[in-house]
């Protein structure tokens, strides 16, 4: 994670850090530093409150993620023999069966979702890098509908997850899909809210012409209102800032008119001591 300026991957962080339980996520990236500099502090943050943590990998071995967790000072043995992380293959998960099945899938998160409740954890945190669709296996072809479901399931249960997608492995329209079935999309360092979401229900069914336009007008006027705010937002800094410059000129003003007074008061009393000395020597 070593070239990103400090600053950008402190504001990546601080963005991560507001992920809650059951938001679904997608982080496209194209190097693996932009990919670690926000998967591993995904992973951090959820074992630092509690949370059950689990790392599919595939794009990655997990030695490579292990190192990455250790760099960046997670105690990574520990978490796993206590049970708080995991990583594991496309085998243990997503191809369990030797297939792709979207709605097993979902049932294998919901188990693994109310173990981790069960043995105290506060919710299931999981990532999966998703180049596992890129080969052959059956079923990859309905990875769409997988993550469209997932915006059926995580709302109902005390999970989260962000679904990594390597942009340089994956053709443009997949990378559309993806976007359009991701509420959040994490993208150049940056944790986004996504205007071009579409809900599982439309995504999943033949979306009637009047429901498209509805939804395509609502994106429209959020959109609108979020930048409506930000406007606001930047006048009321610009506001303060012109305060602050205002009140710091009449101090500065203020400061010059004491040291003007000290300065004559001095002048006063240099001329004081002067006539008495010689008015004594009179």
């Amino acid at each position: 994670m070593g070239n990103r300026p400090d600053a950008a991957l402190n504001d990546l962080v601080n963005a991560i850090e507001k992920i809650g339980v059951h938001d679904h996520l997608c982080l496209i990236y194209e190097t693996q530093e932009e990919q670690f500099s926000a998967v591993i502090p995904f992973m951090q943050i959820g074992l630092e409150r509690g949370e059950k943590c689990l790392y599919v990998v595939d794009d990655n071995t997990a030695a490579t993620v292990i190192k990455a967790m250790r760099e960046a000072g997670t105690d990574v043995k520990s978490a796993i023999k206590s049970g708080e992380l995991a990583i594991v293959s496309k085998q243990e998960s997503y191809l369990k069966q030797g297939y792709f099945d979207p709605d097993w899938m979902i049932g294998f998160l919901k188990s693994a979702t109310e173990e981790a409740k069960s043995a105290g954890f506060s919710a299931l945190r999981v990532t999966g890098e998703m180049t596992w669709v890129l080969g052959e296996d059956p079923g990859t072809e309905r990875l769409m509908e997988y993550e469209a479901k997932l915006n059926y399931f995580l709302p109902k249960n005390e999970a989260l997850a962000i679904c990594q997608y390597n942009r340089d492995f994956f053709p443009p329209r997949i990378i559309k899909d993806v976007i359009s079935t991701h509420p959040t999309v994490i993208c150049g360092g940056m944790v986004c809210r996504n205007f071009y979401y579409v809900p599982p229900d439309n995504f999943l069914g033949e979306e009637p012409p009047d429901k498209e336009i509805d939804r395509l007008l609502a994106n429209i006027k959020n959109r609108e209102k979020v930048e409506e705010e930000l406007w606001e937002r930047t006048r009321e800094l610009e506001r303060r800032n012109h305060e602050l410059e205002q009140m710091n000129k009449a101090f500065l003003g203020r400061e010059l008119k004491m040291v003007e007074l000290k300065k004559r008061i001095n002048e006063l009393e240099i001329k004081s001591e002067a006539s008495g000395d010689y008015g004594a020597r009179q």
